[in-house]
């Protein structure tokens, strides 16, 4: 399943070492964060390892990049996004279903009770509170993950832009939204749109092959019939002038989707901004690397690299320093 809210390489360690954190300075975040009950900072601490684990790129940029008192919640809201994409995405349809119908569940009586077995989930519940994080979103995301649980592809570029609405912008928005108590603004939610969208069409490019070897495709057939492109051409990476057009043609798309997205830094809160500007510099730099690959994205996937990112996340710390150190 293609994970939205993916602007950096996702990379799984292969250890707990990899997913270790300094304690002290999690804890005084924690503290900053409003975090004090023993047992609910263990569940934010088991959510900080899932996350760790599962995009630990991602995980470095939160922990450089976002101020303390709101890095505990975005740790659990990204280990939440974690745990719910792995239920649905991993093992054999039969086995996913139901334990996917009981995650979900689960997650929506949570919402209502505030009550959950699970501490990923419970951390979760907690930050939903604390920051007042809309229930629309969460909702709307869990409707969507279980349809796309059946998914058998896009047939219009309109398929694509409900599949953005429901399921794309609402995953992001689970991030987004945490920077303002109660949420965004209209235009705040606009622009994260354009973002939502800029990503989702990424991802779809830089995961093309993954995706194929799935047996998944998220390219509309709309587009394929466009250019007289096949599926089989795709699944065999044939190098032809249609299938390079219809690579292009994803990436113009996505470019102008992250030109529209900048616009967005402009109604970020100040204590998220150095990550707003990584994420879209990171965007961006990963789509430059697929338009360089051309019709390669149908034979192997396409990351960010180590050296622009390194660089990325390093400017954006010194910035953030030179105005104010973080504490913790």
């Amino acid at each position: 399943m293609p994970n939205p809210t993916r602007a950096v390489a996702v990379q799984r360690a292969g250890s707990e070492r990899k997913g270790r954190y300094d304690v002290p300075s999690w804890d005084r975040r924690l503290t900053a964060a409003g975090v004090r009950d023993r047992d609910l900072r263990a569940d934010y601490s088991t959510a900080a390892r899932v996350f760790a684990r599962r995009i630990l790129a991602h995980y470095a940029a939160v922990r450089l990049l976002v101020a303390p008192a709101l890095h505990p919640h975005m740790v659990a809201a990204y280990a939440f996004l974690a745990r719910t994409d792995d239920l649905a995405d991993q093992g054999p349809l039969h086995i996913r279903l139901p334990r996917w119908q009981a995650w979900a569940e689960q997650v929506t009586a949570g919402l209502e009770s505030g009550r959950a077995d699970d501490p990923v989930l419970r951390a979760f519940l907690h930050t939903v509170t604390a920051r007042q994080l809309p229930h629309r979103w969460v909702h709307t995301y869990l409707k969507a993950t279980t349809e796309e649980l059946h998914f058998t592809g896009h047939a219009t570029e309109a398929d694509f832009q409900r599949y953005v609405d429901n399921l794309s912008l609402p995953a992001l928005m689970l991030i987004e939204d945490l920077q303002y108590e109660g949420g965004g603004d209209e235009v705040f939610r606009s622009r994260c749109r354009s973002f939502a969208e800029a990503l989702q069409r990424l991802d779809f490019l830089t995961d093309l092959t993954d995706d194929l070897s799935e047996g998944r495709l998220y390219l509309s057939q709309e587009d394929l019939d466009r250019f007289g492109v096949t599926r089989a051409d795709l699944e065999q990476g044939k190098d032809t002038p249609a299938v390079a057009e219809l690579v292009a043609l994803g990436c113009r798309r996505t470019r102008q989707s992250l030109t529209d997205s900048r616009a967005l830094v402009d109604s970020t809160a100040a204590d998220f901004r150095p990550l707003q500007r990584a994420l879209l510099d990171l965007a961006a730099h990963q789509l430059s690397r697929v338009e360089s690959t051309g019709t390669s994205v149908t034979r192997r996937a396409v990351g960010y690299g180590m050296r622009v990112p390194l660089a990325v996340l390093l400017r954006e710390r010194r910035a953030l320093k030179a105005g104010g150190p973080l504490a913790g």
